[in-house]
């Protein structure tokens, strides 16, 4: 399925042998102000102090993450231009009948953190639990709403599989982004939000955490139960994030990128930030990560399938 790049003959191998050499380019698909932006800034400045080139970061949002990665699926493969994709740029592709990009465009280099999703209320909603939550719906079906950082993404197929389990009725509210629906959840604008846990977690005094996606608990948000121990698996999907090069990005570029991004995430410091972003500090090769990928993109689809999302 994922087709990770060839020499191209003695330029390729020069241009391997020299990289980096100039300014490298991270596109991340998601807006300005997310945990998941501020973890790529965070990769970005280690990552340049290692290699002694600038690195930039470039948001470029729509299409649940479908532009940004477009864009890197279509660029020069020479690792200049590589992306800082979540899961949910990935499952998009499979609920899009028109996708704007293909996964066969994108090799995988190495996966970052697990992103446990957050399922938060306003603290004014009077639901403690996500029992009084799903209690509330019954009472009111459909008039709470919910927000997602897009349609497909991880939390429109967590929300909508919830209601089906919990046969509740929920309005599902697409952002291009956490920032913004997190900041609609805070103004009263929706209900609830599935998004980064340490995102919805900066504001106690007005988001509550009802529960979150994964197999356990956060050593930094022990208080927040997950899905499955609340009586709902969602078959065990969570998020994810990873970094992409373009298909053809020639090997020895690949596999540098992967150890100096192995590297970073490992670092103490590093894995201390991730786990104040609610996520779960990974770093695996490139090859386990593009096994994880392909089997991800099938499970996200058979969830969306059973959640009744269909292709748009």
């Amino acid at each position: 399925m994922w087709t990770i790049g060839a020499s191209f003959g003695q330029a390729w191998a020069q241009e391997s042998a020299q990289y980096p050499n100039r300014l490298i380019r991270i596109v991340v698909p998601l807006p300005a102000g997310g945990n998941m932006d501020a973890l790529s800034r965070v990769i970005a400045e280690k990552l340049s102090a290692s290699v002694g080139q600038p690195v930039i970061i470039e948001n470029k949002t729509g299409a649940s993450g479908g532009i940004g990665a477009s864009a890197v699926a279509q660029s020069k493969p020479d690792g200049y231009t590589i992306l800082f994709a979540i899961a949910s740029t990935i499952q998009a592709v499979g609920l899009q009948k028109n996708p704007p990009f293909r996964l066969s465009e994108l090799a995988p280099i190495a996966q970052l953190a697990e992103l446990p999703t957050g399922f938060a209320v306003r603290t004014d909603l009077q639901a403690g639990t996500l029992a009084d939550f799903v209690k509330l719906a019954k009472e009111k079906p459909g008039d709470l709403s919910f927000g997602s950082v897009g349609s497909g993404s991880t939390g429109h197929i967590i929300g909508d599989g919830l209601a089906a389990a919990a046969g509740i009725k929920m309005l599902h509210v697409p952002y291009k982004g956490e920032a913004p629906a997190i900041t609609d959840l805070l103004g009263g604008h929706i209900s609830s939000a599935f998004a980064s846990v340490g995102g919805l977690g900066q504001y106690p005094d007005k988001v509550k955490l009802l529960a979150i996606t994964g197999p356990h608990r956060l050593k930094n948000f022990p208080d927040v139960p997950t899905f499955q121990q609340l009586g709902y698996p969602l078959h065990g999907l969570t998020g994810w994030a990873g970094v992409f090069a373009p298909a053809a990005t020639p090997m020895p570029i690949i596999d540098k990128l992967a150890t100096e991004i192995g590297r970073i995430v490992r670092l103490p410091d590093v894995q201390a930030k991730i786990l104040d972003f609610g996520f779960e500090p990974l770093g695996d090769t490139t090859e386990p990560f593009a096994a994880f990928v392909s089997a991800q993109a099938e499970r996200w689809a058979a969830a969306a399938k059973e959640a009744g999302i269909e292709p748009q």
